[in-house]
């Protein structure tokens, strides 16, 4: 996938629906070539779309990632069991006493967020909090997860617009846990989660409150 019809599954992945006009106007190509973009990505199952009830006027339709259109943005499955296994084979009789499954996921993803954090201690070390966000930023690109950082209310809020590990995650929620221990070791603070696609939202976010003078650390970041 590539070229336009990967900009429009962006697009919508960013913004959960948009119509015909919204995508023209935002990849800049006129209503009649997007449509025959939608027409093949609906063709392909990748995008669907619901008629928006208008009182007047003709009809329109919002177009909305399907979860094959979901699946056929960044994954790394294979990273995530490399992972897992490698977490799980290090595990001691002591590290999971009478623990159940569930117990043991929790372990392991926290572990791996440990190493994370691990790996770029040298980075953060000393940094305020506008430098060890440009360290998570730069983690989450690369990493696939498309994050989206806003200040609002004296409240830091980060957005992954995309999930490499969706589908495991659609079925474990503590496969959330991995991201949500990443942000915070990196960010040196406790977050609170205020979206997870495990509950049916389009992405998973994470919130944190801000001191009085931490927005001003943040602006070289989110203007870049």
């Amino acid at each position: 996938m590539e070229g336009t019809r990967l900009r429009i599954l962006q697009l919508l992945q960013k913004h959960s629906r948009c119509t015909v006009d919204g995508l023209a106007r935002s990849v800049g190509l006129a209503p009649a070539t997007i449509r025959r973009h939608l027409d093949i990505l609906q063709r392909d199952q990748l995008v669907t779309y619901e008629e928006v009830h208008k009182k007047t006027g003709r009809p329109e339709y919002s177009f909305f990632l399907t979860e094959a259109g979901q699946e056929a943005l960044p994954k790394n499955y294979s990273q995530l069991l490399g992972m897992v296994v490698k977490e799980l084979s290090g595990l001691k009789a002591e590290d999971t006493g009478d623990r159940d499954g569930q117990q043991i996921l929790q372990i392991v993803f926290e572990r791996l967020a440990d190493e994370v954090a691990t790996s770029y201690k040298t980075e953060i070390a000393g940094k305020d909090l506008g430098q060890r966000l440009a360290v998570l930023t730069s983690y989450l690109e690369e990493n696939d997860f498309s994050p989206q950082t806003e200040v609002s209310g004296g409240v830091l809020q980060i957005r992954l617009l995309n999930c490499p590990f969706r589908a495991v995650a659609l079925r474990y929620e503590d496969v959330c846990g991995f991201d949500r221990n990443v942000i915070s070791s990196l960010l040196h603070r406790q977050i609170t989660q205020r979206d997870c696609i495990n509950h049916g939202d389009g992405g998973c976010s994470y919130a944190t409150k801000l001191a009085a003078n931490e927005p001003e650390q943040l602006m070289s970041v989110l203007s870049a």
